[in-house]
């Protein structure tokens, strides 16, 4: 069933996934799929507090570092790092299980203009529902959990991959990047005070370049949060004309 916000303890914030089910998930060693399905209402978002974000883990070779490796499949690569991101995603909807409530957050939102409402994965004709922002994270959360276990999204063995594997994998990613906007533009202070900018703008740059890379998510997905797109970019292409062109790997030689 979905999860709703009737379903969030006023006390903690959690719904009924909480914490030690969310972890649970964490640990767990699922395989990969996602999610597709959901309606948005369009706008543009206030970033001033999101536009102080400047501490961050230095990495400039992370562009490279989520490039496709030589030998291996575009698929193969989207999926396994679609699980190591989700990985990452999940723990930042555990982090915020303290301060985000059907209080504080009565829906999921990117700002004062942007917000989403949820539709079931295996239900992408359902009625859309409006839910606070940490029940829409949390049916994320259990959502994707459960698509990454299909083998029919994630082949298993060898088995080709199917048609609907790239749709999927956009909608997953682009509720990744909600997460993230969420997060930025209504707990950045939480994030701030408990010193964990720098892991925030290193989890979401990862994400990023990854998903811009492989065209995961558009332009328009990632409206809510565009100018901190464009402050990460352009920080990461100075870091790479900063240290220079990039040695390609050599490719192994063939015998005659």
């Amino acid at each position: 069933r979905t999860l709703s916000c009737g379903d969030v303890d006023p006390d903690s914030g959690a719904g009924p996934l909480a914490l030690p089910h969310i972890r649970a998930f964490m640990s767990s060693a699922a395989p990969v799929t996602v999610v597709q399905g959901e309606q948005s209402v369009a706008g543009s978002a206030d970033l001033r507090l999101h536009l102080e974000a400047g501490a961050t883990l230095g990495n400039a070779e992370l562009r490279y570092q989520v490039a496709l490796p030589w030998g291996v499949g575009r698929n193969e690569w989207i999926a396994k790092k679609t699980v190591e991101l989700f990985k990452e995603v999940i723990f930042l909807v555990s982090v915020l299980d303290s301060t985000c409530s059907a209080e504080t957050c009565p829906k999921m939102s990117a700002g004062d203009r942007v917000s989403y409402e949820w539709v079931p994965t295996l239900n992408p004709h359902a009625t859309p529902q409006k839910l606070c922002a940490y029940s829409y994270m949390c049916n994320l959360v259990e959502d994707t959990h459960n698509l990454l276990a299909n083998s029919d999204v994630l082949p298993r063995n060898g088995a080709p991959f199917q048609d609907h594997f790239l749709p999927t994998m956009k909608t997953l990613h682009k509720r990744f990047f909600r997460v993230f906007a969420h997060t930025y533009l209504h707990h950045f202070k939480e994030v701030r005070d408990h010193d964990c900018e720098r892991h925030l703008n290193y989890c979401f740059k990862h994400w990023l370049f990854f998903a811009r890379s492989f065209e995961l998510v558009t332009d328009q997905d990632i409206a809510p949060l565009s100018r901190l797109v464009q402050k990460f970019e352009a920080q990461q292409d100075q870091a790479e004309r900063n240290i220079g062109p990039r040695r390609e790997p050599q490719l192994p030689q063939l015998p005659p």
